[in-house]
């Protein structure tokens, strides 16, 4: 990360999400930014699924 430019941001958390984030940072011996940054890259690097092909099936219209 420090080879490249940061930008900072802010992002609101429960109390809950935040104990939780501090928590797994804590077992892979990261800080909670570095997992979130981790968390993030990986979500965004991940292909699209790709959309079906066919049409939804509408239950309402069953048997009609």
């Amino acid at each position: 990360m420090a080879d490249q430019p940061v930008k900072k941001t802010s992002i609101y958390l429960s109390d809950e999400l935040d104990a939780r984030l501090a928590e797994r940072a804590g077992e892979d011996g990261i800080t909670k930014a570095e997992f979130i940054r981790r968390t993030l890259t990986a979500a965004v690097e991940r292909p699209r699924r790709p959309k079906p092909s066919i049409g939804v099936f509408d239950s309402r219209r069953a048997g009609a």
